[in-house]
């Protein structure tokens, strides 16, 4: 049985014996790969699979017809686990409220409940970032501080304040983003240099310990913004400095708002 075969299979079981009110997969239409909800098992015949299917589709757990319709089940590679660990962390959705048809490289691991799906992980580095990310990783970290902040400050600013970057991460649910207040207003809300930089830093920020390098940020902008570098600096800052990893497991504390005894303190004065 070839791997959506199989996918198709355990789609049509949960939803025939009820486990699940509704499967998180995709369609194919032309040459794009777009999300799909089901939610009967007479149309599993419209899932797919393959290498073009990058949406990191727990971003769609947000949404009031998807959660009402919970338990789900979702079709995930391993940065999608990892952002349904980063959701559970911080409760956002209940643990017992997913099932994973997991996918690891081209090979199905079946369906799995979240506990499962978090041990099938658990050895798996984080995703990784491509050859010329991490050279240019490489260049911004030997670069002074002056130089590495005029680079990203030219790199943000054709940011047209869109927000598909935010629409597509999964783990940008706060219904009333920081950057819609006007009272009192924090980030300029207007297509302008300094609101685009002050815009895309915060959002690096706050997805510190949360982004699991999945890039559906970048694949969604418009302007082809380097978010991707941006969240792999981050991400690296946060691994080497905390021997921290996004979604590493279930019961894991979230990365903001913990602390250990043992994490350096000498930036306190």
């Amino acid at each position: 049985m070839s791997l959506i075969e199989a996918i198709r299979a355990d789609g049509a079981k949960l939803l025939q014996e009820g486990e699940v009110k509704m499967v998180l997969g995709y369609r194919s239409r032309y040459d794009r790969r777009l999300p799909l909800l089901i939610t009967q098992a007479d149309q599993v015949s419209a899932l797919v699979y393959d290498d073009d299917c990058w949406q990191n589709l727990p971003t769609y757990l947000r949404k009031g017809e998807v959660r009402s319709a919970m338990p789900v089940a979702i079709v995930c590679r391993p940065e999608g686990i990892r952002s349904l660990l980063v959701l559970a962390s911080e409760a956002q959705i209940a643990a017992d409220a997913v099932r994973v048809l997991a996918i690891v490289g081209n090979e199905y691991r079946g369906v799995l409940d979240l506990a499962a799906a978090a041990a099938l992980i658990k050895d798996l580095p984080p995703a990784p970032v491509a050859p010329d990310v991490a050279a240019k990783l490489d260049e911004l970290a030997a670069m002074p501080a002056n130089d590495r902040a005029a680079f990203w400050r030219d790199a943000l600013a054709p940011c047209t304040r869109c927000y598909a970057c935010r629409a597509s991460c999964p783990v940008c649910y706060c219904q009333n983003c920081v950057v819609e207040r006007n009272t009192p207003q924090i980030v300029s809300t207007t297509a302008a240099p300094h609101g685009n930089f002050a815009w895309n830093i915060v959002r690096a920020f706050h997805q510190a310990g949360r982004c699991t390098l999945c890039g559906a940020c970048q694949a969604a902008c418009p302007q082809n913004l380097p978010l991707m570098l941006l969240n792999a600096w981050i991400e690296r800052q946060v691994r080497e400095e905390f021997a921290f990893v996004s979604g590493s497991g279930l019961n894991e504390p979230p990365f903001i708002g913990s602390w250990s005894p043992n994490d350096d303190d000498k930036f306190i004065r």
